[in-house]
C-alpha cells in the first residue's frame, strides 16, 4: 500500500517537472511569402463597323437635262427605265433605276459610339464639258445652262456636293451589352457575345436633280469618289476663332485676349467649309501665350492647290472647335 502511495507521488511530481520543462523551452519562428501577378489592362473600345463590301456600279450614274431617257423610256442601250422627274437615273439591286443610289450599309460591331464619316470628291472628267455643279434648288431654277444638284447622304445628315466635294457623317450607338471578357489562350479578351445582336446601322446613298435644258453633244458627267473613315465619336462645339493678318501671318485665338492650350489643339484648313485637312505641325506655330500662327503659303500647301472657295481654318481645343474664316 505505502509503495503505491510512493508511486503515485512520484508520477505526479514528475508530470509537474516535465510541464515546467516545456513552458522553458527556446521560442520557435517562421516566414511566408506570396507573389503578386498584375492582371494587366484589357481594351474594352472596340470601334469595329462592318464596311460595305460590294459597291460595283452601285453610284454610276446617268444625267438627262434634255429628259431623252424620259421620253425613249430606255437606256442607249435598250434597258427600260421607268421615267422620273428629276432627270438623274441610278441603278438600283432589282435593276430597276431612280434618282437616288441604293443605300449602301455599314453595321456597328462597337462596344462605344463611332462616326461614320463619308467625304465626297469630285473629279472633272473636262473642266470645259462637264456639266454645273451647284449648291441649292435655288441655284438650280436660276442656271441658263444644263446644271446637277447631286447630295451625299449618311445617316440623317444630307450635304449638297459642290466642285470642291463634301462632307457627311452619322453617329453609330456603341454596344456594351453586347460585349463580355473572356479567357482566349491564357489571356482576357473583350470580344462580342456569340449571341451579340441589334447592332446599330447606317446607310450612304447619292441622290441627283438636274434642270430642264438643252445641251451640247460633247457634255460630260463628273465623277464623284466616296471614301469613308471610322472615328470614335467626340462631342464637339463649334465657335469662332478670332483672328487677324500681320507681318505676313494669320494669328488665331478664342478671343482677342485669350489663347489656345499651348499642347493638344489641331490645325486644320479648308477650301469652302465643307472638308478639312490636318495641317503638318511644321505648317503651324503656338507662341507661350496660346496664340497659333501660320502663312498663306502653309494654308494653300495644306489645301493642296490654291482655293477657289473661301478658306477656312479650324483649331480643335479640347471638345471645342474654333472657326475662322478668311
Amino acid at each position: 500500500m505505502n509503495f503505491k502511495k510512493v508511486m503515485a507521488g512520484t508520477l505526479a511530481a514528475t508530470m509537474i517537472v516535465g510541464s515546467s520543462m516545456m513552458a522553458f523551452a527556446a521560442d520557435q519562428t517562421g516566414s511566408a511569402s506570396g507573389t503578386g501577378t498584375s492582371v494587366g489592362h484589357v481594351d474594352k473600345e472596340v470601334l469595329t463597323v462592318t464596311l460595305p463590301t460590294n459597291t460595283d456600279n452601285v453610284f454610276n450614274y446617268w444625267v438627262d437635262p434634255e429628259r431623252v431617257i424620259d421620253m425613249a423610256g430606255s437606256l442607249a442601250d435598250g434597258t427600260a427605265v421607268t421615267e422620273n422627274a428629276d432627270g438623274v437615273y441610278f441603278k438600283q439591286s432589282d435593276n430597276t433605276y431612280a434618282s437616288s443610289s441604293s443605300d449602301v450599309e455599314f453595321e456597328g460591331k462597337n462596344s462605344v459610339a463611332v462616326d461614320v464619316s463619308v467625304t465626297a470628291a469630285v473629279t472633272a472628267v473636262s473642266e470645259d464639258t462637264d456639266i454645273v455643279l451647284v449648291a441649292d434648288e435655288e441655284a438650280l431654277t436660276d442656271a441658263t445652262t444644263p446644271a446637277l444638284l447631286m447630295k451625299l447622304t449618311v445617316g440623317s445628315e444630307t450635304k449638297v456636293i459642290t466642285p470642291e466635294g463634301a462632307t457627311a457623317k452619322a453617329k453609330l450607338d456603341g454596344m456594351p451589352d453586347n460585349f463580355e471578357v473572356k479567357v482566349e489562350g491564357g489571356a482576357y479578351k473583350y470580344s462580342a457575345k456569340t449571341d451579340a445582336a441589334g447592332w446599330a446601322k447606317t446607310a450612304v446613298k447619292l441622290s441627283g436633280k438636274t434642270n430642264s435644258m438643252d445641251v451640247p453633244s460633247s457634255m460630260t458627267a463628273p465623277q464623284i469618289d466616296l471614301t469613308w473613315t471610322i472615328s470614335k465619336h467626340e462631342d464637339f462645339t463649334d465657335a469662332t476663332a478670332h483672328g487677324n493678318w500681320s507681318g505676313g501671318k494669320l494669328w488665331l485665338a478664342k478671343d482677342a485676349s485669350t489663347g489656345f492650350s499651348t499642347t493638344g489643339i489641331t490645325v486644320e484648313v479648308s477650301d469652302g467649309g465643307t472638308t478639312y485637312v490636318v495641317l503638318a505641325s511644321d505648317k503651324y506655330e503656338i507662341n507661350s501665350t496660346g496664340w497659333v500662327s501660320t502663312t498663306w503659303n502653309n494654308i494653300v500647301a495644306g489645301i493642296g492647290s490654291e482655293p477657289t472657295g473661301t478658306v477656312y481654318v479650324r483649331v480643335t481645343d479640347g471638345a471645342t472647335r474654333y472657326v475662322f474664316e478668311n
